[in-house]
């Protein structure tokens, strides 16, 4: 199957074509494929149960979680390998950089060649039509009155604990 794209448009405020509307492809939202799917496909594919399977994934969760709090990468076989990182703030002498510096701390995903080199593989199909974007937008919440509440909601990753990685 294709990676599919639509048209979409911008207007450019910088550079050489600053003012001019261009057009470019922009990639529409994947198809996807569920747990439950996936947990099918491999229990119907092996001798594993779906409870057994539940298990195996929630030790790989855990030993994943513990691996990579002590600061070590941990390699999935054919699928790759996931690494902490993190970068430090820029400091203007060397007895600055401390752990206190080291910021932007983040989860990622290392494929191995067997999987990256799918991306070769891949086909793309543009659908002569324009992008418009999903409108995502939260429903309006009634305005409080004056000195009621208000300010900024407390950061801390969203309402979905989501924070990162």
């Amino acid at each position: 199957m294709a990676l599919k794209f639509k048209i979409a448009k911008r207007k450019l405020y910088l550079g050489k074509r600053k003012g001019q509307t261009v057009y470019y492809a922009i990639q529409e939202e994947h198809p996807h494929t569920t747990w439950d799917e996936v947990e099918g496909r491999i229990t119907s594919s092996t001798g594993i149960s779906r409870a057994d399977l539940r298990a195996a994934v929630i030790a790989l969760h855990d030993i994943v979680r513990v691996e990579l709090k002590a600061g070590r990468s941990i390699d999935l076989a054919d699928l790759g390998s996931f690494k902490a990182t993190a970068s430090g703030k820029m400091m203007d002498n060397f007895a600055a950089v401390s752990a206190d510096t080291i910021q932007h701390a983040s989860i990622r995903f290392y494929p191995k060649q067997k999987l990256w080199s799918i991306t070769k593989e891949l086909s793309y199909e543009v659908e002569k039509e324009e992008h418009h974007p999903s409108s995502k937008k939260k429903a309006k919440k009634p305005s409080k009155p004056k000195g009621e509440g208000g300010g900024n909601p407390p950061s801390g990753g969203g309402e979905s604990g989501h924070v990162g990685a």
